[in-house]
């Protein structure tokens, strides 16, 4: 594949890499900030959640939106994004395994 071809395929892919973090950092930054105002009324387990993911969705946000603006030429806010979307999926993760994420289905 020549230099041109591959910039050809670059840019799109950075803008929908971007497109799809912004989404995704705004989910999880809404879920962690309501789960964190919902505080005194949930169990602590699940506000204990909501700390991550109040922190992580806010920096998928931005480092979407750094990958969009810098036209995907840095690779710092792709880790950012990375890390973060790691630290709200384990979580989520520890929180079903331990039965404090509530989910649907029988019990």
């Amino acid at each position: 594949m020549d230099i041109q071809t591959r910039k050809t395929w670059l840019m799109p892919s950075m803008a929908l890499v971007a497109a799809v973090t912004i989404i995704f950092g705004f989910l999880v930054s809404r879920e962690g900030f309501s789960t964190l105002r919902e505080w005194h009324s949930i169990r602590p387990g699940l506000s204990a959640c909501g700390a991550p993911w109040a922190l992580a969705g806010p920096t998928m946000f931005l480092a979407g939106l750094w990958t969009l603006l810098s036209s995907g030429r840095r690779p710092t806010p792709l880790w950012l994004a990375g890390v973060s979307s790691i630290a709200a999926g384990g979580t989520e993760l520890v929180g079903v395994l331990t039965r404090v994420v509530p989910c649907s289905g029988s019990s």
